[in-house]
């Protein structure tokens, strides 16, 4: 057997080698640095949406990077190019589609974060007054007065502004 072939034949089949042996290392890899995230992640204030979505916001970068570098070691950019531009279209229809719904989420990832109020403040938006009962990452939830629950999305919250009350003691409100 001649050095040449030998040569030729380790050309041919070491990037397929690398396209089989990088996936499969990066399945480990990124679990580990998924479970190291969470770890991470369970130290801080950030409650657990914010944690959720900042984890897989993650694991997609990582697996992004795994697929790019798997088409370049294939050589298969320019099949791929058409298909990213399309992907690119069909995602700002998505996000077009979805606004509302990712405007709301990103306004409570801040509201979350800030920490301008709290469950049990009184606050006052968008003609309604009450006492916040549950905030998520889309939804804000008071109950007025007359006992109305009421669930507002967080990207009006935001986008409109609020007046937070001070809760009234018991001696007070006599």
């Amino acid at each position: 057997m001649d050095m040449t072939d030998i040569f030729g034949f380790s050309q041919a089949v070491v990037p397929y080698l690398k396209v089989i042996l990088v996936p499969v290392v990066a399945f480990f890899v990124i679990g580990i640095i998924k479970r190291l995230i969470r770890r991470f992640l369970s130290t801080t204030a950030l409650p657990l949406d914010a944690q959720n979505i900042l984890r897989r916001a993650v694991v997609y970068v990582l697996w992004f990077a795994v697929l790019m570098y798997v088409t370049y070691e294939l050589k298969l950019e320019e099949i791929f190019k058409p298909l990213i531009g399309a992907s690119v279209l069909v995602g700002l229809a998505v996000a077009l589609a979805v606004k509302d719904a990712l405007s709301d989420a990103v306004a409570g990832v801040f509201l979350l974060l800030d920490r301008h109020f709290n469950i049990g403040g009184e606050i006052e938006t968008m003609k309604y007054r009450g006492e916040i009962i549950d905030v998520t990452l889309r939804k804000t939830r008071l109950k007025t007065g007359d006992g109305t629950i009421v669930v507002l999305p967080n990207g009006k919250i935001d986008s409109s502004g609020w007046v937070l009350h001070e809760k009234k003691t018991e001696a007070e409100e006599k």
